[in-house]
């Protein structure tokens, strides 16, 4: 594992990046100097954003919520797994408050995401089955979650691996297992080929049938559940074989403006500025309930 060649890996994360936009996709991975510079890049206070600081903080604190004896899960606890959530990877150092280190502009802003956070995990704490067994959960260290995408890397064939980062698999009763992904944004639109990509991700790893997924909408506390019975692995390892291929065989990168442009790392060196510059807009913000530490 010391000698993982990633350019070879396949998450499906890296895969919905080309078809958001193969631009990004070849600055993130394929440039030959911004490629090096992306973790630079992230590090900039400019490329932090507070949602991705609440999202990782809310998926790391059910983490640790869930390695807690059965005992100790109560609300509380799982408030008080959020206060060990709240850092920065880009200054891991750094005690909370953040600050621009977790993308934000003021302590009042700062304090609304974290009021949202504890909203998202109060309902996570209403819906989710404690009692149901589990298969997988990501690493206790969170800080070094690097480690949970190694331990996944599988072949497709004998020139692509694929990988990624699983929130949670269930043991069901009935010999299957159940997908669990954590969702802390607006959106509850479904991504079929993401619940493909999870089934084969989760079978070629633990050689049983995964049979659902089940997406919990931590925003609303909707919990929408897919049966995957009836997908066939083979075909779901075609399907990722072609996207990688249709990769490989790209020679021009165009640029897709949208409304992810304003979180984009490399739209300073972007060749469709001009064209971007219409999606780069301030976000709105959104005010939560009282319950902080800092």
């Amino acid at each position: 594992m010391d000698h993982i060649d990633f350019s070879k890996i396949y998450s499906f994360s890296k895969l919905n990046l080309f078809e958001q936009c193969p631009q990004a996709y070849h600055f993130t991975y394929l440039h030959e100097v911004y490629s090096k510079m992306k973790s630079q890049f992230r590090k900039d206070p400019s490329n932090i954003w507070p949602f991705n600081t609440l999202g990782k903080a809310v998926h790391d604190a059910i983490t640790l919520f869930l390695y807690l004896p059965e005992k100790e899960k109560t609300l509380e606890n799982l408030k008080e797994q959020l206060k060990a959530s709240w850092w920065s990877e880009a200054m891991p150092q750094k005690i909370p408050p953040l600050g621009k280190w977790g993308g934000f502009k003021n302590l009042n802003e700062e304090r609304q995401y974290y009021k949202k956070a504890l909203k998202l995990l109060a309902n996570f704490y209403k819906t989710f089955d404690q009692k149901i067994k589990i298969k997988l959960l990501p690493t206790r260290n969170i800080k070094r979650s690097i480690d949970d995408y190694k331990k996944l890397i599988k072949p497709v064939n004998d020139n692509f691996d694929i990988s990624g980062k699983l929130d949670l698999v269930l043991d069901l009763n009935n010999g299957s297992l159940e997908v669990v992904d954590f969702k802390t944004g607006k959106s509850e639109e479904k991504d079929d080929f993401q619940l493909r990509f999870y089934k084969l991700l989760t079978e070629l790893n633990f050689g049983q049938p995964v049979s659902k997924a089940s997406f919990y909408y931590l925003r609303t506390g909707n919990i929408k559940e897919f049966n995957l019975e009836k997908d066939d692995l083979e075909k779901i390892k075609k399907e990722v074989i072609k996207k990688i291929k249709k990769i490989q065989a790209q020679k021009e990168y165009i640029t897709k403006p949208s409304k992810l442009c304003r979180y984009c790392m490399f739209k300073t060196f972007c060749p469709a500025k001009k064209e971007v510059s219409q999606y780069i807009q301030e976000p709105l913000q959104e005010g939560f309930a009282d319950d902080l530490p800092f």
